[in-house]
């Protein structure tokens, strides 16, 4: 495909109705629109979807080729029709406008008409077996045939022609799901009818149930639809664009819609009816194609997601995990500083909104924590300010992201350690036995072994200590904070105390002060704290490292026994 243009014929409006001005200067129907009855008007529209999938079968007949040498004649005197020409456009705009008055079949042929389009382009745009970028290897071939070379050629990118294609189906099913989810928010659609006995279904009753079913699998389609374009351009981004340089306006049509569909996703049912994983998952493709260009916009839309509705927290935790984390977790860390640059000093839970979004931004940190310790560890320094709030909840929830956070570090460390002594004792053993056969012979070469070993385990040992440190540091600070003001915020730190006991992550050192601890909070003025101390306390008992028996008396007797053998 040749990029004869770089002017856009179809630039993304504001809204669908700024369609109606300029430079589109569509009409609501089309010129010969029959609209006398409603019969009438029902067979115009299903001429109208006919229209869109006549287009679709010449898509797919056609491939890339309807998209080369558009408006120019060739020898014979052909001329290359524009395959989105100003009536297809038309028809698209008539049908996604009045997409809610349609039939429930003639909107249902509507969308799976305008889901088989974009799924024609990706087709067409991923032609190739390989990404193709401005130095990789001229040779493609697809189906063991290979391809024209007129249309995979080094460094070529694909036609405005079929960048406009793509940019307008896109924003037409942008704008049906966008129309769609504010329906689901009204409460108009995708709300599960009322179960109902077989002697009590009535024939309204199917009809519901099944258009409700119906619903949910054409919302299912254009949501992965949508999922299936914004990794393909992301994929062949070097293709799509010259030197992969997008435009904005076209890869943010994605993003928009994946936040509309989180909104609504409150629990594990409305998290499937929602699409809220496709959602997930389209956010996660824009960010790892074209971060550098729309992290700080989707940053932004996310923390106001946070701060919105209670059920974010987990769902951004889960999109921190989907994203490319080489060479770092961008949008963790980008999260994590935003969360740091919250002022709440002077926040009291009679503010209003502004409390209630603490309290639902909060549950992040300690949501990220549990799914990834390493980002929140490496990056805790921007969220212990908090510490110093006025609101518990976001003090208690630093609380219990730093004990996640040396609990999955304590089982990190454990699991190395046995690899590292697993896989280097027979290693060490074998090379011990043939430096004592062989001493004379390779003396040297043994020296330089133990001298690279040495090293090695010198470096493997400073990591370690710098890792006990920050632990031991983190642990310091949990004492700290068990003198909270707030009694939330005591509890949580004696619950956090307990997470550590059970998963056997509480450092030796550390078993003493933690039980005077938790023995000090027993004297708490409230229940909850009291409560937390004497569950703390029976883990510490049950878990303690001098297993069954906590009698003194064979431990002094054995300490006297050492000092003899010493004078």
């Amino acid at each position: 495909m040749s990029s004869t243009s770089s002017v856009s014929n179809f630039p993304i409006p504001a809204s669908l109705s700024d369609l109606e001005r300029e430079p589109h200067n569509l009409q609501p129907y089309p010129l010969d629109f029959d609209d006398e009855d409603e019969t009438a008007r029902a067979k115009s529209f299903n001429k109208l979807v006919r229209y869109i999938e006549t287009g679709n079968r010449t898509l797919i007949d056609g491939g890339s080729e309807i998209f080369e040498n558009v408006g120019i004649k060739n020898d014979d005197g052909y001329c290359q029709e524009e395959w989105m020409n100003g009536e297809r456009i038309q028809a698209l705009y008539t049908l996604v406008r009045k997409q809610a008055s349609l039939a429930s079949n003639t909107r249902s042929r509507f969308l799976t008409a305008l889901c088989q389009a974009l799924n024609g382009l990706c087709i067409v745009l991923s032609d190739s077996n390989e990404q193709i970028q401005p130095s990789s290897p001229v040779s493609v071939t697809r189906n063991d045939n290979p391809i024209a070379p007129s249309l995979f050629q080094k460094g070529r990118v694909v036609s405005q022609s079929f960048r406009d294609s793509l940019a307008c189906h896109i924003y037409m099913l942008f704008s049906v799901m966008s129309m769609v989810e504010s329906e689901a928010k009204a409460g108009k659609k995708f709300i599960a009818p009322p179960t109902a006995t077989k002697k009590k279904r009535s024939t309204k009753d199917k009809d519901i149930r099944a258009d409700y079913e119906s619903s949910l699998l054409l919302r299912q389609d254009c949501a992965s639809t949508m999922l299936l374009v914004s990794q393909i351009m992301g994929k062949h981004k070097f293709r799509l664009w010259k030197v992969g340089v997008p435009d904005e306006d076209v890869i943010n049509i994605p993003p928009r819609i994946a936040h509309q569909m989180l909104e609504g996703a409150t629990g594990v049912i409305m998290r499937k009816a929602f699409c809220a994983d496709e959602a997930l998952g389209i956010l996660a493709a824009i960010l790892d194609s074209y971060s550098s260009c729309c992290i700080n916009t989707i940053v932004a839309a996310l923390m106001d997601f946070l701060h919105s509705y209670e059920h974010a927290a987990p769902l951004v935790a889960d999109l921190c995990c989907l994203v490319s984390e080489t060479p770092k977790n961008k949008l963790a860390v980008e999260i994590l500083r935003e969360m740091g640059r919250i002022e709440c000093h002077s926040v009291g839970f009679d503010t209003g909104n502004k409390a209630s979004g603490i309290k639902n931004v909060a549950p992040f940190i300690e949501e990220l924590a549990i799914r990834r310790p390493k980002i929140v560890m490496d990056n805790i320094s921007l969220v212990l300010p908090h510490l110093d709030s006025e609101p518990y909840v976001i003090r208690s929830a630093v609380v219990n992201a730093i004990a996640h956070v040396v609990s999955r570090a304590n089982e990190s460390d454990v699991k190395k350690k046995i690899s590292r002594y697993s896989a280097c004792s027979p290693q060490r053993g074998s090379n011990f036995l043939m430096n004592e056969e062989n001493s004379s012979n390779n003396e040297g070469h043994s020296k330089n072994n133990n001298s690279a070993f040495i090293l090695q385990e010198e470096s493997y040992d400073t990591g370690i200590q710098s890792k006990q440190k920050n632990r031991d540091a983190l642990l310091d600070i949990l004492i700290e904070r068990a003198h909270d003001v707030s009694s939330f915020t005591r509890a949580a730190v004696l619950k956090s105390f307990a997470q550590l006991t059970e998963s056997d992550s509480l450092p030796l050192d550390r078993v003493i002060p933690v039980t005077a601890l938790a023995i000090d909070r027993l004297q708490d003025k409230t229940v909850m704290v009291r409560r937390s101390s004497l569950q703390l306390l029976t883990l510490l008992l049950e878990n303690n490292p001098f297993m069954d028996s906590l009698d003194p008396i064979p431990y002094r007797q054995k300490i006297v026994e050492l000092e003899k053998m010493l004078e």
